[in-house]
């Protein structure tokens, strides 16, 4: 078992759900969890008070919360209880949302039953809920007390879920580790086939990367806004699509390093590379969907400052470089898709 910590959070990295007992106060413990885990993992979320969700990105908004609360308080919750949140991103997002405003905020913390959660979601305390169409329009900094990342949760995934997640390690891979890439790139095969040695061995060089950013810029000034790359595009597709977040943020890497390589930032070697690695982990780089869609989208993406966006390029496998780019010469270059 390896341990890495996050603003005061303890991620554990190969350790069994199972012996969450070791990390609980002695307090109410009540699980948060969604249908498909759920089934998955009924006898061991029955050990606990519990509330069950509906599934899916489409769950997390203000029903869902009103949902949980009313729950909360037939269950007798108060401020000593102690959330669990078991599942993936959208669980992890709105349990540590809930936690946090629930009678001004009680203690909290997750079991990432998702390869996406166990790598980004449930890490660097950003939880939250979606607004309409808007991905995590409204939420809070908050930081649960540990992660719990088992790599036997993830052999319950569909093989969707699983590529999706490691759209994300290929982003933290591009952006900040050029060794990690090149380990992504040769051991493929086994990583698809969630081979737990090598499996576990990338989990924690993944949140090793976002540790030391989100530690570098805990409320996202700076450094922390490399951590968006590929997401600018890939929430427009996400939200307006049946692409899952790995897919679509596949889609917004490859066509922000195609756009590096226009602006003379990125070269076409590195820029191959890149769309040679997405199509090992059989990830999209393509997209059919209205562009006027996808540009009323971005104008109000909550990165949008002013007139301008705070975009990611791709300088070099393992660097990427954050620029306010105006928001006509970014729909410009949706337009040229």
């Amino acid at each position: 078992m390896r341990k890495i910590e996050i603003e005061g959070s303890k991620i554990y990295v190969g350790e069994s759900y199972q012996n969450i007992t070791k990390y609980l106060p002695d307090a109410q413990i009540i699980m948060i969890s969604d249908m498909n885990v759920y089934t998955h993992y009924k006898h061991f979320i029955d050990k606990y008070d519990n509330i069950i969700i509906p599934t899916g990105e489409k769950s997390k908004n203000w029903s869902t919360v009103a949902l949980i609360v009313e729950e909360l308080l037939k269950l007798k919750a108060d401020r000593n209880t102690f959330l669990v949140g078991m599942g993936g991103g959208v669980v992890t997002d709105i349990t540590g949302f809930v936690a946090s405003v629930f009678m001004r905020g009680v203690r909290f913390g997750f079991i990432a039953s998702s390869l996406l959660a166990q790598v980004d979601a449930s890490l660097g305390g950003k939880n939250g809920i979606n607004f309409h169409t808007f991905k995590n329009m409204i939420g809070v900094f908050n930081t649960p007390e540990f992660v719990i990342c088992d790599a036997e949760l993830l052999k319950t995934l569909p093989k969707r879920e699983v590529q999706s997640g490691f759209g994300e390690i290929i982003k933290h891979a591009l952006i900040k580790d050029h060794e990690l890439f090149v380990y992504l790139k040769e051991n493929y095969k086994l990583l698809l086939e969630l081979e737990n040695r090598t499996l576990e061995f990338v989990i924690w060089k993944a949140i090793g990367i976002k540790a030391l950013v989100v530690s570098n810029d805990w409320l996202e000034k700076g450094e922390r806004k490399q951590l968006n790359f590929g997401h600018t595009l890939g929430h427009a597709i996400e939200n307006n699509s049946d692409y899952t977040h790995g897919e679509a943020v596949a889609v917004g890497m490859y066509w922000a390093s195609k756009w590096s390589v226009e602006k003379g930032i990125l070269s076409e070697t590195d820029f191959a590379e890149v769309q040679h690695i997405l199509k090992l982990y059989r990830l999209p780089i393509n997209f059919s969907l209205d562009k006027y869609i996808l540009t009323s989208y971005l104008l109000k993406d909550k990165k949008k400052h002013g007139s301008a966006i705070d975009f990611v390029f791709l300088k070099e496998i393992g660097a990427a470089q954050v620029m306010s780019v105006p928001m006509e010469e970014l729909v410009r270059a949706i337009e040229r898709l």
